[in-house]
């Protein structure tokens, strides 16, 4: 029989789902009203490929219109009432995609083509505009002030290659020559100083390194306390954050039916979903401060005089080495290479930063510097996950100088996570999370407060880290001292109990829209505080469940070699991702159909292609680079001729 919170779980699930399709029909019949279908279209698109086909010297715009009230219309009522729902699109913004020959030829009006006429020429806008209003004046009596966002001429096709471009593509070269010498002839992996730099980037050796799965003997194997199966899980959600940004870009595209994206924004159980989106970089948060915990914790019982600030200075640049070269192989992608993959009329709604804003990210300052304009946007976690891997080396570092401490630092741990944020909230007026409004998500949240001041920030996300390190720190306790059997009987019920507490609060985030609450507000931001620390302690549970756990079918999945390898790549895989998703979008045809299954077919494109993406990336730079770093901050590269390989005197 299922335990009493088993039955509680249960059946908040089923009111959830039934509460969900009843009014997620009331909402689909007020939404397939006649009236969306009177309203101006939102995108219409030129084709692009025709119009740079016939026209030699074409000129391809794409212009916002902004539609002026008018009270005596219909039409602009029913566009007021509709904009006015911030999970709608703004119905007021139109966009244009125009190729000015066919607009102006028919008219016999002189044509404006060429290299030399840039989107700021006032004759351009002029011709722009009067297209625009022409055709909307014509099929819904409607004026709209326009602007140009993009244009492309055949200019764009036949830039020559700058000085960066040149540069990384010369790096490019030197990698693929250095692999295909370390491949394709034999090098000893010790000897020299070129064969210690040349011998990392063997392409067979790295791909067995990545496919060789190390079993570590450990005397929990059966009892329970192994932490293979946290690399499952991480594989796991590694997976479920790529499809997730794999399908995001949809909303900011150029669409055919743009009312069945506002089906499902604006049923009942949107926000239920969209809380699982804003809060599953939570779970990464709280797996980095577990593993930090376990592997200062191995080390300092190996060796437990090495706890100073050599220890300390050599974590961090271990750190570094693992971090930096993939990351600044694709900044310098992004910073030069990657805006010629996607010279396409919508390549303005994918814009990178890193030509001008690099900098921040190589010093992880990213997640609270220029997030209005960034480089890599899902850089970011990075950032604050480095600074959260700094302060909990540090206070790792008291707890184990000063061990009577360890009360104290946990308290304020758990103080930090449930003060900070609710703290943030209610100073800077937001919102308990980040909820979805339709004109921020079209600008990539560059302009939506809850994602500037409060998702990124390192304090805000501290809680979860920290409550990772907890984790971590009873996993050591409980190991420690051979307390496997109770930890097997009693992180079950625990993690019902919390359970419990993470669907109710998640579920009434599905009534939150509809109270009448004015900011700043005291239970706004209580209940974003605990949202978010239910979050990290739920993780933190789920973790210490696994690890714990019996052997079984779901621990043998887990710890499955496919799942491990796939935890290795999760890394170089996140660092390419961005490149990849943006690429594709950009080349894609539009006005595009969003629909099942056109959204799966690129997702699953974009998967595709980051994975083998990633794979090359993490056997031809993380690892090789990586390796060779760490030699160096070991003191560990040969820079001496051993005695076998000098030449012998006659």
């Amino acid at each position: 029989m299922p335990s009493s919170y088993t039955k509680v779980v249960f059946c908040i699930s089923i009111t959830l789902c039934v509460l969900a399709v009843q009014c997620s029909v009331v909402d689909a019949d007020w939404n397939s009203a006649n009236v969306k279908r009177k309203l101006p279209k939102l995108f219409e698109y030129d084709d692009f490929d025709e119009c740079r086909a016939a026209n030699p010297n074409f000129q391809y715009c794409v212009v916002q219109a902004v539609i002026q009230p008018d009270e005596s219309s219909d039409i602009w009522r029913n566009i007021s009432i509709i904009s006015s729902d911030s999970r709608n699109f703004p119905r007021d913004h139109l966009e244009r995609g125009i190729c000015l020959h066919e607009c102006l030829l028919p008219a016999g009006e002189d044509l404006l083509l060429g290299p030399n006429i840039s989107r700021d020429d006032q004759r351009l806008a002029h011709q722009l505009d009067r297209c625009v209003n022409k055709a909307l004046r014509r099929s819904h009596d409607l004026y709209a002030s326009t602007s140009i966002l993009h244009c492309l001429s055949e200019e764009d096709f036949g830039r020559p290659l700058s000085t960066g471009e040149l540069a990384f593509l010369a790096l490019v070269t030197v990698l693929v020559l250095v692999i295909g010498r370390a491949t394709l002839w034999e090098v000893p992996e010790t000897g020299t100083v070129y064969h210690s730099l040349i011998a990392p980037f063997c392409l067979s050796r790295n791909v067995n390194q990545l496919l060789t799965v190390v079993s570590t003997p450990n005397d929990s194997a059966t009892t329970g306390g192994s932490l293979e199966c946290l690399e499952g899980l991480r594989a796991i959600f590694m997976l479920i954050i790529l499809v997730v940004h794999s399908s995001l870009p949809i909303i900011r595209m150029p669409l055919k039916n743009p009312d069945e994206m506002e089906l499902q924004t604006n049923s009942f159980i949107f926000p239920f979903a969209n809380s699982g989106n804003t809060h599953m970089i939570t779970f990464f948060f709280a797996i980095g401060g577990m593993v930090q915990v376990v592997s200062f914790l191995s080390s300092m019982q190996r060796s437990p005089e090495q706890a100073g600030v050599g220890f300390f200075r050599r974590k961090v640049l271990h750190r570094l080495a693992r971090l930096l070269p993939a990351y600044l192989f694709m900044i310098f992608y992004q910073a030069t290479l990657f805006p010629r993959t996607k010279p396409t009329p919508i390549a303005h709604k994918f814009t990178d930063y890193c030509d001008r804003h690099w900098w921040s990210n190589v010093a992880f300052i990213n997640n609270f510097v220029h997030l209005d304009e960034p480089c890599l946007k899902f850089g970011w976690y990075l950032g604050a996950d480095f600074q959260l891997f700094l302060i909990g080396l540090a206070i790792m570092m008291f707890m184990w100088r000063f061990p009577r401490a360890k009360s104290l630092c946990v308290g304020l741990m758990v103080s930090v996570a449930l003060v900070v944020p609710a703290y943030v909230i209610y100073t800077e007026k937001l919102d308990a999370t980040m909820g979805f409004h339709m004109r921020h998500a079209l600008t990539e949240l560059r302009t939506y407060n809850e994602f500037l001041k409060y998702y990124t920030l390192t304090s805000v996300n501290a809680g979860t880290y920290f409550f990772g390190m907890i984790a971590g720190l009873l996993y050591h306790h409980i190991s420690k001292h051979n307390l496997q059997q109770s930890a097997r009987h009693y992180t079950p019920k625990l993690f019902r109990l919390v359970l419990v507490a993470f669907l109710s609060l998640n579920g009434f985030l599905t009534l939150l829209p509809s109270l009448p609450l004015t900011k700043p507000s005291l239970f706004l931001a209580i209940f974003g505080s605990a949202l978010r620390a239910i979050w990290g302690i739920t993780h933190a549970t789920l973790f210490l469940l696994f690890v714990f756990k019996a052997k079984s079918i779901a621990v043998g999945f887990l710890e499955h070699p496919i799942l491990r390898v796939l935890a290795r790549l999760s890394y170089s895989v996140y660092v390419v991702q961005y490149s990849v998703i943006y690429m594709i979008y950009s080349n894609l045809s539009v006005p595009f159909t969003y629909g099942a299954f056109n959204s799966a077919f690129v997702t699953s494109a974009i998967m595709f292609i980051t994975f083998i993406s990633g794979l090359l990336l993490h056997v031809a730079v993380e690892l090789p680079c990586g390796s060779i770093l760490k030699q160096i901050i070991d003191g560990k590269l040969s820079f001496s001729i051993p005695n076998s390989l000098r030449p012998k005197r006659s």
